[in-house]
This record gives structure tokens, C-alpha cells and sequence, in this order.
């Protein structure tokens, strides 16, 4: 028992490492004989050993084909071979089988025939049959029959290994991944190779490897990498070499492979002009065989085109870079090669294709196929599309979609609208009142005084004087005149008055006059009375006193 386990241990793994991917599906069989059940042809042991708790059994005297079917779980699989072990000392009752590999389970099979047993003679009953397929069903198919026994065609199948992988991997344990450039990603399980060739989609004149899927030609316009398919920025940018060669600069980024710009100097320069700031994530540089591989190889980002002055090294060695991953923003890639001169000896240099991977600015995606959001400042992630360098005036928001608050703009949306807008909000980007300003103001802020408003304010002003000095001319006149008029009054008032007075001093003088006569007669006939001589006397008297 235990040298049986271990047998059965080291055939299970002999059978691994050859792909067997009979424990991935299930079995079924046209009838069932007792307990030989179809699923008993992918379990072991592994032998011709014949029981029918081990080996499968149809029904004995069936008229109809007899069949037996494995169907994989995983979907597709590609069929290298199949060994199959039939019952042992009963090779007459699989003569004339047929071995299908199909994607249906339709009954007669209408799949691929990968073997039918040949007259005259039996088959082996142990036997490994080559097929080299894709599919989903192995089907093994009998209607000759047993013509010993005259049973009609039955199926006695003790083990079968299906070797092969499942589709879209390859190696010695499907553990390699087939290349997504071979066509619906099928491989040879052995060496990874496409089935059904490689994809040519962006490949240069439809060219390119079935073992590899490599573009060999070249790539298509604005394509890049060994499968042509990474955006190249390169097409549109401008090419220049120093000191001119016999080959054109413009070679170098063609897309074609087979042509080669190429210089030679003790140093030699050769850049590429985007044109724009753009975000790269790496460099493929196919160089032609006549270049020079010794000496120092330095690759330079810049934003001018004096790389020297302005620079940044992103690589630098004695080997010959074809592939450089990296992560900056430039605009000119300049790669410069120098040998020492030694006896004479110069460098030289071909460039075949050069390859950039990015974007233009405004898009982004695996092959710039999608637009960054239009209020990005500058490009937008490759992967996500997010404003990474932040959003124009006015807006917020990874993807810039968010506008700015009313009552405020500009950059991240910090800066306050002026208070001297009228009903709407100012611009969002650049401050500007965009239903005007309040009287007396202008500017896109409404920060500076208007002129017409000044002006027409300095009209207003005049006619507003001009009307206030009316209006007090007026009054001033008014109130001369009121005041002349008044005089007047108060002048005939005191004629009057004068008049009166002068009447009634003149009647009062004349009284005066009349008593004053009248003293004066009584007066003098007083004196004449009293006489001179009292007189005298008296005033004499008065003087002396």
C-alpha cells in the first residue's frame, strides 16, 4: 500500500510538471456501466489497470455512440497533448476513436480533430496524441464499436492527462503571463510565443514578432515602446544634433527603427524640443549598431536649451541608456555622449527612434486619449487627470470643477470681491464687477474713480451751482428789493411822521411865538411897570451878594 501511495505521489508530480489541468474541470460520459463513472479517468492512479471503480464503463450493447467529455472550469486552455491510458488488453474496443478539442459540447463534435485512429491494426492503449489547440472541451468519440463481442462502441478510459495551459499563461507551471501583444493573448505554453500571431495595431508597416510581439519595424505615428503602444511626445517635438551629420536629426524620431540619424565628434549633443512643459515618466532610445558604447552617456532635462546652465542630470554612466524611467516636467531632453580623444579616436552616435513617454499638456491617460479638466494650471495627472500644478484663477477642487464662493476670486479663490459691485458677484478668475460699478467708480475692480462720472459729477456740480447761486441771487434780490421797498415804506412813514411833527412843531411854535408875545408884552409891560431904577437896583443888589 505504501509503495502504491508513493508511486502514485511521483507520477501525480511528473504529471504536474507537465501541465496536466485535469484537476481544473469536470467529467461526463455518454452512459455510465455500474460504478465506472466518467469521473474516474482524472483521478488516479495512473495506470491501465482495469476496475470498474478506476477506469470509466459505457453501457454494454448501446447502439449509439459512446462518448466521454472533460470540460475545463477556467474557461479556455491551450491543449499541447493528451495522454490517454486505456484499459489494458482492450485495444480492439478503441479502435477507429477520434480525440476532439472544441468550445461547445455539442454531440457528434463539431470541433477540432485532433486525432482518428487509423485502419488497419489497433492503437496503443497507452497513448500520447500531439494537438496543439485552444479550446474549452476534450471530447474522446467511438461509433465503430467492438466488433469482437459485437457490443456496440463502448469507453474504457483508466486515466487521461490533458497537458497544456490555461489561456493567456505559459512556463513550466503557467506561471508566465503570455503578452498582452499576441492576438486574444494566446501563447505557446512552452516558450510563450503567439499562437495567432502578434497584434499590429500601432507595429510600423503591420510588422512585428510572434515570439515576442515586439514591434520590430518600428511604430505607427505618435507611438512608442517595444509593443508601440505608449504615447510618444517626440513625434511633434523638434529634433537637432551637434555637430551635423550625414543623416538627418529628424530620423531619430520618425517612428521608424531602420533609420538612424548619425554624428561623430569627441562631443556629441543631440536634443529634442518639446516644444511645452510636460510631465514624462520615462525614455526609449533605440541606437543604431555603429555606436560608440564606451565612454560617458548623460541624459539632461531643462526648460531652455542650454541644458548646461539650466539642467538636471537624470542619468549619467558608461552605458549605453535605452530605457530610463523617471518622473519630471521639461521641455528640452538632451543626451550627450563623450570620448576622450585618444589617437584620434571620436565617437559616434545613432540615434534610430528616440521615444518620450507623457502627454501633450491637456490630456492625459494610458494613451492621451482623455482631456484634462479645462481649468487645470498647466498638465493634469497622467493616471488620474487631478490639477496637480493647481487650478486657474478662480476655481478649486482636484479636478478644478468647483467655482469660487460669491464674493470671492482669483488664485485657490482667497482674494474678497471689491465691496463697489452692484447686484452680481464679481468674476470668479479675475475680480472684475461684472454687473458694474456704484456711481462715481470704474476699473475691472471698481477701484478707480470714473472720469465721465467725474465729469458729468463737475456738470451736476456747475448746474447745481449755478442754480444755488440763481436761487440766492434771487433771494439776495428779493430781499433788496423787500428791504427797498421796506425803506421806502419806512421813508414815507417818517415823511409823515415829519410832516406831522413839523405841523405840530409849527403849531407848537406858533404857540410858543403866541405865549412867548404874549410874556414878552406882559414881560415889557411889567418893566415899564417896575421901572429901570428897581431894576438896577435889584441886579445891583444881586451882584454884590
Amino acid at each position: 500500500m505504501f509503495f502504491l501511495l508513493l508511486s502514485h505521489t511521483a507520477v501525480l508530480l511528473r504529471v504536474t510538471a507537465q501541465h496536466n489541468l485535469t484537476p481544473f474541470g469536470t467529467a461526463k460520459q455518454s452512459s455510465t456501466y455500474r460504478s465506472g463513472i466518467p469521473q474516474n479517468a482524472i483521478n488516479p492512479p495512473v495506470s491501465n489497470a482495469f476496475s470498474l471503480d478506476i477506469c470509466t464503463h459505457t453501457d454494454i450493447g448501446s447502439i449509439k455512440p459512446a462518448w466521454w467529455m472533460f470540460q475545463f472550469s477556467f474557461g479556455i486552455a491551450y491543449i499541447t497533448d493528451i495522454t490517454i491510458y486505456y484499459r489494458v488488453n482492450f485495444a480492439h474496443r478503441m479502435d477507429g476513436f477520434k480525440l476532439y478539442v472544441t468550445n461547445s459540447s455539442t454531440i457528434p463534435p463539431d470541433g477540432y480533430l485532433c486525432y482518428e485512429d487509423p485502419n488497419p491494426g489497433l492503437p496503443n492503449t497507452t497513448i500520447t496524441i500531439p494537438c496543439y489547440q485552444i479550446g474549452q472541451y476534450i471530447i474522446y468519440y467511438d461509433t465503430t464499436g467492438d466488433d469482437l463481442s459485437q457490443n456496440g462502441p463502448l469507453v474504457e478510459l483508466c486515466y487521461v492527462a490533458i497537458n497544456g495551459c490555461q489561456k493567456g499563461f505559459w512556463g513550466s507551471n503557467c506561471e508566465k503571463v503570455c503578452s498582452k501583444y499576441c492576438i486574444e493573448r494566446n501563447c505557446y505554453p512552452g516558450n510563450g510565443s503567439c499562437v495567432w500571431g502578434c497584434n499590429t495595431e500601432n507595429c510600423l508597416n503591420d510588422i512585428c514578432s510572434i515570439l515576442t510581439g515586439v514591434c520590430t519595424a518600428g511604430c505607427k505615428e505618435r507611438r512608442t515602446g517595444d509593443h508601440c503602444n505608449e504615447y510618444n511626445i517626440a513625434s511633434d517635438g523638434l529634433v537637432s544634433q551637434y555637430p551635423s551629420g550625414n543623416q538627418p536629426a529628424s530620423f531619430a524620431n520618425d517612428g521608424n527603427k531602420r533609420s538612424c540619424s548619425k554624428i561623430k565628434g569627441t562631443n556629441v549633443t543631440f536634443q529634442v524640443d518639446l516644444k511645452k512643459e510636460s510631465i514624462v515618466t520615462g525614455v526609449y532610445i533605440t541606437f543604431g549598431e555603429n555606436t560608440t558604447k564606451v565612454g560617458s552617456h548623460t541624459l539632461y532635462t531643462s526648460n531652455t536649451s542650454n541644458f548646461l546652465k539650466n539642467g538636471t542630470i537624470l542619468y549619467d554612466d558608461q552605458i549605453v541608456p535605452t530605457r530610463v524611467n523617471f518622473s519630471a516636467v521639461f521641455r528640452y531632453l538632451t543626451y550627450v555622449m563623450y570620448v576622450s580623444p585618444v589617437h584620434g579616436y571620436f565617437s559616434e552616435l545613432e540615434v534610430c527612434e528616440i521615444g518620450i513617454l507623457g502627454c501633450p499638456p491637456t490630456y492625459y491617460g494610458p494613451v492621451c486619449n482623455k482631456s484634462c479638466p479645462r481649468n487645470c494650471h498647466g498638465p493634469c495627472d497622467l493616471e488620474t487627470g487631478n490639477c496637480i500644478f493647481g487650478c486657474l484663477n478662480g476655481w478649486t477642487g482636484d479636478n478644478c470643477k468647483q467655482a469660487c464662493n460669491d464674493g470671492f476670486y482669483g488664485n485657490n479663490c482667497l482674494q474678497k470681491c471689491s465691496p463697489f459691485c452692484l447686484h452680481q458677484p464679481c468674476d470668479h478668475g479675475t475680480g472684475k464687477c461684472l454687473d458694474g460699478c456704484i456711481r462715481g467708480l470704474q476699473g475691472f475692480n471698481c477701484t478707480q474713480v470714473s472720469v465721465h462720472t467725474a465729469e458729468s459729477d463737475n456738470e451736476v456740480t456747475t448746474r447745481i451751482g449755478m442754480f444755488s447761486g440763481g436761487v440766492l441771487l434771487g433771494i439776495l434780490i428779493t430781499v433788496v428789493v423787500c428791504l427797498v421797498i421796506r425803506k421806502k415804506r419806512q421813508l414815507r412813514k417818517k415823511q409823515t411822521n415829519g410832516n406831522t411833527i413839523k405841523k405840530k412843531q409849527s403849531h407848537d411854535q406858533q404857540h410858543y411865538d403866541d405865549v412867548r408875545m404874549e410874556n414878552v408884552s406882559t414881560y415889557q409891560d411889567l418893566r415899564r411897570d417896575i421901572g429901570s431904577s428897581e431894576y438896577d437896583q435889584i441886579n445891583t443888589s444881586y451882584v454884590n451878594h
